[in-house]
C-alpha cells in the first residue's frame, strides 16, 4: 500500500499545523477559570499561586495526551482515506477491464 507522505507531514510535528493551538487552549481555559474564581472568592495570594501552578501542570499533561490522541486519529483517518482510494482504483480498473472484455466478445 502506497502512503502519501506529503499528506502526513502536517501530523508529524504537533507544534505546527492543525494541532498547534490545542494544548494551549486546554491549559489556558481552566487556568483562566481558576484565576477568576480565586479573585472572586478572595483566596490568599500564595495558595492561589500554588493552585494555579498545579492546574497548569495538570492540564498541560492532559493537553499533551489529548494532542497525541487527536494526532493519531488524524493520521489513521488519512491512512484509511488513502487505502479507500486505492481500493476504489482497483475496483474501477477491474470494471474497465470487464467492459473491454464484453465489448471484444460482441
Amino acid at each position: 500500500m502506497k502512503i502519501a507522505t506529503d499528506k502526513l507531514q502536517d501530523f508529524e510535528d504537533p507544534s505546527s499545523g492543525k494541532l498547534r493551538y490545542l494544548r494551549p487552549f486546554i491549559v489556558l481555559l481552566p487556568t483562566f477559570i481558576i484565576c477568576v474564581y480565586d479573585i472572586y472568592a478572595k483566596i490568599d495570594f500564595t495558595s492561589s499561586m500554588i493552585r494555579l501552578l498545579i492546574t497548569i501542570l495538570f492540564f498541560y499533561i492532559i493537553g499533551t495526551v489529548a494532542q497525541s490522541v487527536v494526532r493519531r486519529i488524524m493520521i489513521q483517518a488519512a491512512l484509511n482515506k488513502d487505502a479507500d482510494e486505492a481500493i476504489l482504483d482497483i475496483y474501477s480498473d477491474d470494471d474497465e477491464e470487464d467492459e473491454e472484455e464484453t465489448e471484444e466478445e460482441e
